[in-house]
């Protein structure tokens, strides 16, 4: 069983050129839309902070009645997923952090002026996604499909209360100065068994890829793989890369592999 968690502002669509080779491999997957973003609810009086999401997630798997699995998770939905990990590990089998937050301060300038009220509101805006081709913040080369899964994008991006909760989310992890302090889980992740592999793509301008480098200084025996000519989405932008990565650290054959070093 692998759980796929997208990141801010995102939905389950972000891994739509992974779910198909991940079942012809012979996995079960499940991806989700994290409360306030997709199609899911987005209740007024829910924090939308990471460790909300991680206990959230926990009752989602109860309620399923899945008992252990691996966790592949995005951005902020990496943070979730690692969060998730070190709350219950006799639950995960291998975790997966993509471009996650957590592991460092840095992040771009633009997520840490949305985290500033009225600014952020001002900011958030569909029609301003569309002008400045936010797509630019997300991809090294924004991809040729990209103009098939815009459209869904753009669609969950207004729905009513999904601004409101991004904001949220932004906020209960940002501020101007960068991640905030007690979400960074890089001392934690040190304590924790659960084999993990961090992929990150080499010219991601949302989160540096300097974090990747602080992952595999800090965690020397987890797996630490960086993606040239890639932006903050791998799993997107350079898709069949990061599948075979994926699926060979599944099977657990890159466990032994020497880490070759980042940038």
């Amino acid at each position: 069983m692998v759980l796929l968690l997208h990141g801010l502002g995102a939905s389950l669509i972000t891994w739509s050129r992974n779910i198909g080779p991940l079942t012809d491999a012979g996995y079960t997957v499940v991806a989700l839309d994290l409360p306030g973003h997709g199609d899911s609810d987005k209740p007024k009086s829910l924090k939308y902070d990471p460790l909300t999401g991680a206990r959230l997630i926990d009752r989602f798997l109860g309620t399923l009645e899945i008992q252990r699995l691996t966790m592949v998770g995005s951005s902020a939905g990496g943070l979730v997923a690692a969060l998730f990990t070190l709350d219950y590990p006799d639950k995960v089998d291998r975790l997966v952090l993509v471009a996650s937050g957590g592991l460092g301060r840095r992040i771009s300038w633009i997520l840490r002026m949305m985290s500033l009220p009225i600014l952020g509101e001002l900011l958030y805006q569909p029609w301003l996604h569309d002008k400045f081709d936010l797509s630019k913040w997300i991809f090294y080369r924004p991809p040729p499909f990209l103009s098939e899964i815009l459209p869904e994008m753009y669609r969950v991006r207004a729905l009513p209360g999904s601004r409101q909760a991004v904001l949220k989310s932004i906020r209960s992890s940002i501020n101007f100065r960068g991640l905030r302090k007690r979400h960074l889980i890089l001392n934690r992740l040190q304590q924790c068994s659960v084999p993990m592999m961090t992929v990150w793509g080499e010219e991601d301008i949302i989160l540096p890829v300097s974090h990747a480098t602080a992952v595999q200084e800090a965690l020397p025996h987890s797996v630490v793989r960086t993606i040239p000519e890639c932006g903050h989405w791998p799993h997107m932008e350079k898709a069949d890369e990061f599948n075979d990565l994926l699926a060979r650290f599944l099977r657990g054959s890159l466990d032994h592999q020497p880490v070759p070093n980042c940038p």
